[in-house]
């Protein structure tokens, strides 16, 4: 089973709404920790990538992600583009930063998934911003409260399942035991491909390091477009397989321009 396999299932079973976005805070500090860039840049990003549908990301709170971290002195204007008469901020992160990144993927490592959506499925492309003996430590620290919770449910579900009972309330009862079961695995496949998983996040550096998104405005993420097959196939072999790397982001970039 591969960690999308298990995400899929995850998404499926869950049943809270998660109204913070905090993972788009990270998504922007960790764009910025690659490279300046303005907020159109990070919103294609996020659009071309998909993670906009399956993970409800909005232009809206990616801009108020910019807003605030300016504002809280965690990121600043290196300097302002004009394009016609759009006037672009260029934003560059800061030592600061650099440590609310790292304090917020250490938060969220934490957290359960909580949502059919949820942002937590963004998490692992930022893992190379953490040491991998500490990713490991806060991942089985998680694991273990999760164990614990669905003990207790399990547990419940002994002591209040009657003969009589609802099958609605039993049911309630293996929805919740079926979600943390498939977290726990999640959970846990993290920590089996976390080699494999950093090497992917280190590709996922250096796409954003090499590819303006921003200029990239016909694009639209289309699941059931052959080119987006196509594009997906040539990013994924652009991270884990750098040689000729010029060669293949030219190439990205053309297919993505002409969709």
């Amino acid at each position: 089973m591969t960690l999308a396999n298990i995400g899929y299932n995850i998404r499926i079973y869950s049943t809270l709404d998660k109204k913070e976005k905090v993972m788009v805070r990270a998504l922007v500090l960790y764009i910025l920790s690659v490279r300046p860039t303005h907020g159109y840049d990070i919103q294609r990003f996020i659009e071309i990538n998909g993670m906009d549908q399956w993970a409800k990301i909005k232009s809206g709170s990616i801009y108020y992600a910019l807003s605030k971290l300016e504002e809280q002195g965690f990121i600043f204007t290196l300097r302002e583009e004009r394009t016609g008469a759009r006037v672009r901020k260029v934003y560059a992160i800061n030592g600061s930063g650099i440590e609310e990144l790292k304090r917020i993927l250490r938060k969220e490592i934490l957290k359960p998934i909580d949502s059919v959506e949820s942002e937590k499925f963004t998490i692992y492309l930022m893992f190379n911003r953490l040491k991998k003996e500490e990713i490991i430590g806060l991942i089985e620290k998680h694991i273990k409260t999760l164990e614990e919770r669905k003990k207790w449910w399990e547990d419940s579900k002994k002591l209040k399942v009657m003969k009589d009972t609802l099958k609605v309330e039993i049911l309630h009862f293996d929805a919740v035991i079926c979600n943390l079961e498939y977290q726990i695995s999640w959970h846990r496949m993290l920590i089996e491909e976390l080699d494999d998983i950093i090497i992917f996040s280190n590709g996922i550096e250096k796409l954003i390091s090499k590819v303006d998104f921003g200029e990239l405005e016909d694009v639209e993420f289309n699941s059931k477009d052959k080119t987006v097959k196509d594009v997906t196939k040539l990013t994924e072999d652009i991270i884990k397989n750098p040689t000729n790397l010029e060669e293949k982001i030219t190439t990205l970039i053309s297919l993505l321009k002409n969709k």
